[in-house]
């Protein structure tokens, strides 16, 4: 899993519900100041009133999230047929402004005491993810909830390795839009790294309340089926056809590259790119050292060597093309993946610099 790989680094996901609005270009301006991604959990009524939005919040290479269509309580949680057909109709939504499927699922109010482990169970069936949050900040709690009290209850909370903000960026949270810069200074200072949410996530979930706030029916097989159903055609390949070759688009910080579907390979898992066309791309130099065997590569003031047998070479000897594994080498040039978006012709990767 993503997380794993940055487990001795404490991480943060903010998350933000209720968008898109023109709040989101705001608090777009300001992950992008501060160099942080964040997930958008966002309504489909919403989207189809700002669909541009919501495309510029993957173009920015930010996750969306599905917080069904129009977050009213009382129908999403008295009757599970009306979550789901508000899931698949905001999956949809989604879609057609964006050109993402995505898994990752909010509901809204959390799942604590509104989901009982039929939607659990029904939602996880179908390849849904449900993510509830760690960290409230508390900016939802009524109407006009100032700035100085966001931030206090952000930083008042109990935290952990693994830090889920939730936090709002509708219409009317112009607040959080104002707090959002000392909530991201709150975590740099801590030593958080930022990421978003992925199907590779381990999801935070709430208990099992003992007691619905809900009197509804179970939720039947039947409308199980009819949402894995939608799940399984939305997201089929063609049959009998073969994959096309695709491209790597590397966003890193500032830097933008573009590797051809034959200047990249996949090596179990693992993609391997041209030292030297990366190195370039982002504004590094390369020095090799024939006598010893040695390639050295400065990016930012971080110097990184590989000796000729690590890359595939003889004795002393460099191959001719010089391959390295792309996360790790983003590594140690102290950058992190935040976020992978993979179509039929290109693959396509978010990385900034490590917050730590």
């Amino acid at each position: 899993m993503e997380e794993a790989k940055a487990a001795a680094k404490p991480t943060v996901y903010l998350t933000f519900d209720d968008g898109p609005s023109q709040q989101t270009k705001e608090v777009l301006a300001i992950l992008k100041r501060e160099g942080v991604k964040g997930t958008f959990f966002m309504l489909g009524k919403e989207v189809k009133r700002y669909p541009a939005m919501a495309k510029q919040v993957v173009k920015e290479g930010h996750a969306i999230g599905n917080h069904t269509y129009d977050h009213v309580y009382a129908e999403l949680y008295g009757h599970f047929a009306v979550f789901a057909k508000q899931v698949m109709d905001t999956d949809e939504a989604i879609f057609q402004a964006t050109g993402v499927r995505t898994n990752l699922v909010r509901a809204p109010g959390g799942t604590y005491g509104n989901f009982d482990q039929g939607y659990f169970d029904a939602l996880a069936k179908a390849g849904y993810i449900v993510h509830d949050w760690n960290v409230d900040s508390g900016d939802s709690k009524r109407v006009g909830v100032p700035a100085k009290e966001i931030i206090s209850t952000v930083e008042g909370s109990k935290l952990s390795s693994k830090v889920v903000v939730l936090m709002h960026d509708s219409s009317i949270h112009g607040e959080s839009v104002k707090a959002l810069p000392e909530v991201i200074a709150f975590f740099k200072k801590k030593g958080y790294q930022f990421a978003v949410l992925t199907d590779q996530v381990k999801p935070i979930q709430f208990r099992l309340a003992e007691t619905l706030k809900w009197k509804r029916a179970k939720v039947t097989a039947a409308e199980t089926q009819s949402l894995a159903q939608f799940m399984a055609r939305t997201r089929a390949k063609p049959e009998n056809s073969a994959p096309k070759p695709q491209s790597l688009v590397l966003h890193a910080g500032d830097a933008e590259m573009t590797f051809a579907p034959e200047d990249y390979r996949m090596t179990n898992g693992t993609i391997e790119v041209p030292l030297r066309q990366l190195v370039a791309g982002l504004h590094g130099i390369i020095r090799l050292d024939m006598s010893n065997g040695v390639a050295e590569a400065v990016v930012n003031n971080q110097s990184v060597s590989w000796t000729a047998s690590e890359v595939g070479g003889s004795g002393k000897s460099m191959p001719s093309r010089i391959m390295v594994p792309l996360r790790d080498t983003l590594q140690r040039f102290q950058m992190i993946i935040n976020r992978i978006v993979a179509t039929a012709d290109k693959r396509e990767i978010w990385a900034g610099q490590s917050s730590i």
